[in-house]
């Protein structure tokens, strides 16, 4: 089971990396559910990994840390959209619109 679970998480990260760089949150939401279940599979066997095992699973980390650093620019280049969104909206009452500092980084790579 070790083995399966190892690698459909390989898989996955590089699946979910893909989807961030499309946007495509559903996707990224699906992938989330999955990894946390390959996860607990991994957790509820009988506790002993293999050194082999622990090795790739150690050799997951970048990635896993890659896709995250990716989903956290996203959030917060979405959050600067929605508020540039929102104060643009607002009722002009004589003065000038706010600026907000917008971040400019790619999460498409």
């Amino acid at each position: 089971m070790s083995d399966d679970a190892i690698t459909r998480l390989e898989r996955l990260l590089r699946e979910e990396r893909e989807a961030i760089r499309r946007l495509d949150g559903a996707r990224v939401l699906d992938f989330a559910r999955e990894k946390e279940a390959l996860v607990a599979s991994l957790r509820d066997g009988d506790g002993s990994l293999e050194k082999a095992h622990r090795a790739r699973l150690r050799a997951l980390a970048p990635a896993l840390r890659h896709n995250g650093i990716l989903l956290a620019h996203a959030r917060d280049i979405l959050r600067d959209a929605l508020a540039v969104a929102r104060a643009v909206q607002r009722p002009v009452t004589g003065g000038p619109v706010p600026r907000i500092a917008v971040r400019l980084l790619s999460v498409r790579g």
